[in-house]
């Protein structure tokens, strides 16, 4: 993989609890039961870009559980790949539905997003994503809860 020039070594423990900490009001306003699973983990990244792909994992995972649902956060490494894992109950969602969430501008409902939401979110974490060599995946779990996997190399 081809690195963009910012990528430098970032804790992503610590980020992940950063990042997160704005979107508890919101989770904790709609009786969101947050679950962690947190190994340390060193990454090579592009800081502005990690921050705005987590910013909008959380974001979403925050807005569209079902209220009073659940999320859970994981971060554990293989090898020499992290991967953070964003899983939350979801209502109405297919996998065709998990097929398209990477379209610029597709939204599952718009009176859900209640206009919050334009559709680029997801589109645009895949492309930060990939600018610094990593991955972002979704799919609909064991559970049927959706789980967004963003994977990328650990410091060497």
């Amino acid at each position: 993989h081809q690195l963009v020039a910012g990528a430098v070594s970032v804790d992503l423990f610590a980020l992940v609890h950063e990042i997160w900490h704005p979107h508890t009001v919101q989770a904790e306003a709609r009786q969101l039961k947050v679950q962690w699973k947190l190994t340390p983990a060193t990454v090579v990244a592009d800081p502005a870009l990690l921050r705005s792909v987590l910013g909008n994992l959380f974001e979403n995972a925050v807005d569209y559980a079902a209220a009073g649902g659940e999320i859970e956060i994981s971060l554990d490494v293989t090898g020499p790949e992290a991967r953070v894992r964003v899983a939350n109950t979801v209502e109405n969602l297919g996998a065709d539905d998990v097929a398209k969430m990477f379209d610029r501008f597709w939204r599952k409902e718009e009176a859900r997003s209640g206009g919050k939401h334009f559709g680029l979110g997801l589109s645009l974490a895949r492309m930060f994503a990939e600018a610094m060599g990593w991955k972002l995946t979704a799919a609909l779990d064991a559970r049927g809860r959706l789980e967004i996997t963003l994977a990328g190399p650990v410091q060497g």
